[in-house]
């Protein structure tokens, strides 16, 4: 009842710089179907502004007090910030991806703040042990300009690849590569590549292990249909890319129980009890996915198929064998 009231007690309030005295309040809340006594609805608002999180207002310039929400916590006719939409913000800015415009990420930066302040400054427990990005790479971003500034041209680079031959890491330097795509994976950018005039599969490889990139005037080569084949089997690492249906069972507040993380085509959801769900997906069996699924194994479970399942187990084995 109490959050009933506050939530519609927040509704009547106007955003600033208009405001309402506590007796104007008062009527347009009892307009509403809603009688409250004054004394109540000062203790209400009081609360309220205490708290901090709901970006009220008090004009104690002259009495009646004046309430307000700050504008800039509620644009145009919006509602309050919910805990619904809050947690949401808070969710997407974890997972936004490094390649995501600068522009995106201020705007949904000003949102989570704000959703911080929804909840005084605690991030809910249920998005503080969702898994964080293992890898923090620092991107040299003249490196992308000159790699991106060679795609969009079709122009023939000379550069050098950190490469391990025999356990041992070199900077082999190659004459002529033809990048022709930039792609993000696993939070890492990754560069797609062609090596020389005659080889003729295609490659990808992390920015980071490229270096000294000089532009030549000479057009790229383009890969076919069959070459861009050999680079999908290559980062499957040879294994066949089998439909499969794919049921984990994860917790109600996860990602990919909140859809911001898919896994494939969601075909059906059921709920085992008050904290679990079981999602099945319509997906391909990569060694990527098996790798996904094996960074969020301590909050998801694979339940099928058994190959997935026994892949991840053996990979928990040998991870608890390092750790004995």
């Amino acid at each position: 009842m109490q959050i009933q009231r506050y939530n519609l007690l927040l509704e009547c309030i106007p955003k600033s710089p208009q405001c309402v005295s506590v007796p104007d309040l008062k009527a347009k809340l009892s307009s509403r179907g809603f009688d409250i006594s004054t004394r109540m609805l000062q203790r209400d608002l009081q609360s309220l502004y205490d708290q901090g999180c709901f970006g009220l207002e008090k004009d104690t310039r002259s009495k009646p007090y004046g309430w307000s929400i700050n504008a800039q916590w509620r644009g145009g006719n919006a509602k309050v910030m919910s805990s619904e939409v809050a947690e949401h913000y808070l969710l997407l800015e974890q997972l936004l991806p490094h390649s995501t415009p600068s522009d995106v990420k201020r705007s949904v930066h000003t949102k989570a703040e704000q959703a911080l302040k929804r909840f005084n400054g605690h991030v809910p427990d249920w998005l503080s042990t969702l898994p964080k990005p293992l890898l923090k790479v620092n991107v040299d971003t003249q490196l992308v300009a000159q790699i991106e500034h060679a795609i969009k041209h079709k122009r023939v680079v000379s550069a050098e690849l950190y490469r391990v031959l025999y356990d041992e890491a070199h900077w082999l330097k190659f004459a002529e590569l033809s990048f022709y795509n930039l792609v993000e994976q696993g939070g890492v950018l990754m560069a797609h590549f062609m090596v020389g005039s005659l080889h003729d599969k295609c490659y990808q490889m992390p920015i980071y292990r490229i270096r000294n990139v000089q532009i030549l005037q000479k057009t790229r080569r383009e890969p076919s249909t069959e070459q861009l084949k050999t680079l999908r089997s290559a980062i499957n690492k040879g294994m066949p890319q089998e439909a499969i249906n794919l049921v984990v069972k994860v917790p109600n507040h996860s990602a990919v129980n909140q859809g911001f993380v898919e896994l494939g085509e969601l075909i059906d959801k059921q709920h085992i009890d008050d904290k679990n769900v079981l999602l099945t997906y319509q997906t391909i069996d990569t060694e990527q996915l098996t790798n996904e699924l094996f960074k969020c194994a301590h909050w998801l479970e694979v339940i099928k198929p058994d190959q997935i399942r026994r892949r991840i187990t053996t990979k928990l084995k040998a991870a608890a064998s390092n750790y004995q």
